[in-house]
């Protein structure tokens, strides 16, 4: 177009030499800026890290092993599931909302043969074992031309034809939790295995031709991932790192063959001993021309990007470089995974060459020397070094060939190459779930307030990468009913070594500890000042006691040494002395463990409920006999006696409240209960006699001087009252003290 107007323009003004000139400055323009043609793009190493979902995407050739984000080709709306936690009398309830979604991304448009791992913003999602770390369904179409329809997409797509993606490798994913994830679909990365081992360039090469280029078996890569807008650019996008010397097949005319340019091996050459060709009939040919372009048009640094293996497959750069003039470092990217040396390696070669190859060498040859072959290595007799055949033409009787220097650069082959450290997610198994049922006289949201219903939770592990278990009801013959909850996090949890000797819990217990085993190697316990503690820093049960540990001594294997400890909290130190071997121990937080909603048991009345995370191949039951601690009034304490002038016994103490700490006025302590009541037991400390009850509304009873007497009269010296608070839904632990009469 502005070679015909610039021509009639110039032509205009300045007559036929104007014409000319306007038809070359219009030439320029017709090539450089209205129809210049487009540059060719080939693969990005981003374009296989960052998963994508938009239309025209395109979706690679896998070959090897590679890791690949791939292109979310199908996907359902998001599936809201709402369940209640918690609730109760008086105690609103918490709707907890989860979702999760139905979606298949395409991986690969050529056959592969499995998945490895997966990771989910860029966290181990499976592992190696094809444990998955997150719930969801899962299916993996590799590919093939037979290839069947989906049957969740099928199910979905309920108005028919829904495609079979037939020569796409298609990962399905059905309800996918997305929890952890913000409630999105995260962006996932795939561990493709293509091919068993690794492949080699001339596998690649001829699967991207279809077939129609050869080439000799040499240098393989762990993986690639072909792509480009056709055939034609993916081949280039190959040539720009690995340049490749095509030539027709003189076996097949529809065939050609390659070879890699850096590949030269003095032995296969040709060597070319007699004279070159000076005439051809009457033509005179122009005599051996060797060329050398300027320094300044080979780069003086080339660097590579390329995905490394022994760093989970991240983007890796490695670069070469010379010393001397030159242009501006090239970076290329190469969508191949390979390791570090290999990557430094192609580097230097493609540096090294592209500074050999400007010396070229124009000869003319015999017809019948045969070398008329792109590609051919070739010795020249008086010229020094190595010459590829670069083109040739065959004339009458005559070749004449331009070849370029060659130079096998292999100095950095045994080198090791700095990759850079990887902080890879660990790939930890989940492990069978451990589940214990924590019975507590407190809420732990609210460990000072009156409790009006029982207070369950449920506490769970396994290994190091196990994260959360839902959790049911048993039904009558141990199968999973009613679903209760999620357990969201693992508790610390362990087993006590030994037994917890008693102590008095009016004080701190600098004489026993406790050693734990805890249950895996993630979890651990530290040390708590004194604020801290008051503070409720480690809060522990230990059986059924619970405790606080100032001190936490690490002593090797996961065990730990607690020490300085504070005894019979919450009401329990009724259960100072009832310690065995092998109690369960479990680390208060209040974050991890779920609480059992009082719409799933009855207080007082025993309970099994099941628990399955994602590696236990059946659910995990765990028993309580009579939960309801938090609906028990606290023992009494500080209990005193006396005898009145009259003969009579009096017997008071001080009540306490399951309202916790809570002390309002600092003078009466808060009751907690619908009403004040105790029940005093007397019994001869003997154990023969009869024993007296006596029900009282206030803190003290009277023993009259009579029932006094008929304890002396049977020669009892001494009786022992047990003391209990009367509360709305039952009888505390006892108050026992030894009164001499």
């Amino acid at each position: 177009m502005a070679t015909l107007l610039l021509s009639a323009v110039g032509t205009a003004i300045g007559g036929p030499i104007g014409g000319a000139i306007g038809a070359i400055v219009g030439q320029q323009v017709d090539q450089n800026i209205l129809f210049r043609p487009k540059g060719r793009q080939g693969p990005r190493l981003q374009e296989l890290a960052v998963q994508t979902s938009s239309y025209g995407a395109q979706i690679p050739r896998i070959f090897g092993r590679m890791r690949v984000a791939g292109t979310v080709v199908w996907a359902t709306d998001l599936k809201e599931v709402r369940s209640r936690e918690g609730g109760g009398k008086g105690r609103p309830s918490t709707t907890v909302y989860s979702y999760s979604a139905c979606f298949a991304v395409a991986l690969s448009s050529r056959r592969i043969s499995s998945i490895g791992r997966i990771w989910a913003d860029g966290k181990i999602f499976r592992g190696l074992a094809g444990d998955f770390k997150t719930e969801t369904r899962f299916a993996l179409h590799t590919g093939g031309e037979d290839q069947p329809v989906d049957g969740l997409m099928a199910s979905a797509e309920a108005s028919g034809g829904t495609p079979a993606y037939r020569g796409l490798a298609l990962a399905v994913f059905e309800n996918m939790d997305l929890t952890e994830y913000g409630n999105r679909i995260p962006s996932l990365t795939f561990e493709v295995i293509a091919d068993d081992g690794s492949v080699t360039l001339a596998d690649i090469v001829s699967d991207i031709s279809g077939q129609r280029i050869a080439m000799a078996a040499g240098d393989a890569l762990i993986g690639y991932a072909a792509g480009g807008e056709d055939r034609r650019a993916a081949l280039l996008a190959l040539n720009d790192v690995i340049p490749l010397s095509l030539s027709s097949d003189p076996g097949a005319i529809d065939r050609i063959q390659a070879v890699a340019r850096s590949a030269a091996d003095a032995s296969s050459a040709a060597a070319f001993e007699g004279n070159f060709v000076r005439t051809a009939g009457a033509q005179e040919i122009a005599p051996p021309a060797r060329r050398t372009a300027s320094i300044a048009a080979a780069p003086r640094q080339f660097s590579l990007r390329y995905y490394d293996p022994a760093r989970d497959y991240q983007s890796g750069t490695q670069s070469a470089f010379r010393p001397g003039a030159g242009r501006m470092s090239t970076v290329i990217d190469f969508p191949a995974t390979i390791d570090a040396d290999e990557a430094r390696k192609i580097a230097a070669t493609r540096l090294w060459a592209e500074y050999d190859e400007r010396s070229t060498l124009e000869v003319a040859v015999p017809l019948d020397r045969h070398l008329d072959r792109p590609g051919k290595l070739v010795t020249f007799a008086g010229w020094d070094g190595l010459w590829r055949v670069r083109e040739c033409e065959i004339g009458r009787g005559v070749v004449q060939l331009l070849l370029t220097r060659v130079s096998a650069y292999q100095g950095l082959a045994a080198v090791g190459s700095e990759q850079g450290r990887s902080i890879a997610d660990p790939d930890l198994g989940a492990g069978l779930t451990r589940l214990i049922l924590v019975d507590l006289p407190f809420a732990l949201d609210a460990p000072m307030t009156v409790s009006d219903s029982a207070r369950l939770y449920a506490a769970a592990a396994g290994d190091t990468g196990w994260r959360n278990a839902q959790l049911f009801a048993s039904g009558p013959d141990g199968t999973v009913g009613t679903y209760i909850g999620q357990i969201h996090a693992p508790t610390t949890i362990g087993t006590i070594s030994g037994v917890l000797a008693s102590a008095n819990p009016a004080l701190i217990d600098r004489v026993n500890v406790i050693d734990v085993a805890l249950h895996n190697a993630n979890m651990t316990l530290a040390y708590a000042d004194g604020a801290q503690l008051l503070a409720g820093r480690n809060l522990a049960l230990v059986g059924q006691e619970i405790v606080q540990f100032a001190e936490a001594a690490p002593v090797g294997d996961g065990r730990f040494r607690l020490s300085h400890l504070i005894r019979g909290l919450g009401g329990t130190e009724a259960e100072v002395e009832r310690h065995g071997i092998g109690e369960d121990f479990v680390l208060l937080d209040g974050t991890s463990m779920l609480e059992i909603g009082a719409a799933h048991y009855a207080p007082y009345s025993p309970l099994s409920v099941l628990a399955l995370g994602r590696d236990d191949d059946v659910p995990v039951a765990a028993t309580i006999a009579s939960p309801g601690r938090a609906l028990t009034p606290w023992t009494p304490v500080h209990p005193q006696w006396e005898f009145l002038g009259n003969g009579d016994l009096q017997i008071t103490w001080i009540r306490r409240s399951r309202a916790g700490t809570i002390w309002p006025d600092y003078v009466h302590v808060p009751l907690a209960e619908e009403s004040e009541g105790y029940r005093v037991e007397l019994a001869p400390e003997s154990g023969s006699g009869q024993a007296i009850l006596i029900e009282t509304s206030a803190p003290q009873v009277v023993v009259p001087a009579d029932q006094v007497d008929s304890y002396l009269s049977l020669n009892i010296n001494a009786v022992i009252a047990s003391i209990r608070q009367i509360g709305s839904h039952g009888l505390s632990e006892p108050l026992a003290l030894t009164i001499a009469i």
